[in-house]
């Protein structure tokens, strides 16, 4: 699954947000953030890594002894301004969550889309999980989306 978001800025300059210590700060605070993300060269790539809390009561129960404390560790590996990977960690919970982020240049500006792959090993219900965490991170990636579109806007 892909969510993306158009945007009226050059590539550069959006990935340029999205490496800012002010606007991940502020994503933090807006969407259940834990501490300061830290934005660390690593080689030639870009590490953003950021802790979030889960909403524990819309864990369903069956699930919830997997995420202990909820909370989530999010790494961010920009390779280049254009490409990237992300992944999340949650608890112990036997779960694979990541996918891509790609900019690309548009007529307007630039393209924004974010990958989600998830995998979840749990005989019998693992599939069910995966639908309702793909559909909580499409959701949750598309707030996101229109928040940095705001951002943008405002700078």
């Amino acid at each position: 699954m892909k969510v993306a978001h158009d945007f009226s800025v050059p590539p550069a300059e959006l990935f340029t947000t999205l490496v800012d210590p002010a606007y991940l700060a502020a994503r933090q605070e807006r969407f259940g953030g834990i501490g300061e993300p830290t934005v660390e060269p690593e080689g030639d790539a870009t590490v953003i890594t950021a802790r979030r809390q889960l909403p524990l009561d819309k864990i369903p129960g069956a699930f919830r002894g997997f995420v202990g404390d909820g909370q989530i560790v999010q790494v961010d590996t920009w390779q280049s301004p254009a490409a990237g990977t992300w992944s999340a960690t949650v608890g112990t919970a036997p779960a694979t969550i990541g996918g891509t982020h790609e900019i690309s240049a548009s007529d307007s500006g630039c393209h924004y889309a974010i990958g989600i792959e998830v995998s979840i090993k749990i005989p019998l219900i693992g599939g069910k999980f995966e639908q309702q965490v793909s559909g909580y991170l499409e959701h949750l990636i598309n707030k996101e989306l229109d928040y940095l579109d705001e951002w943008i806007g405002s700078q």
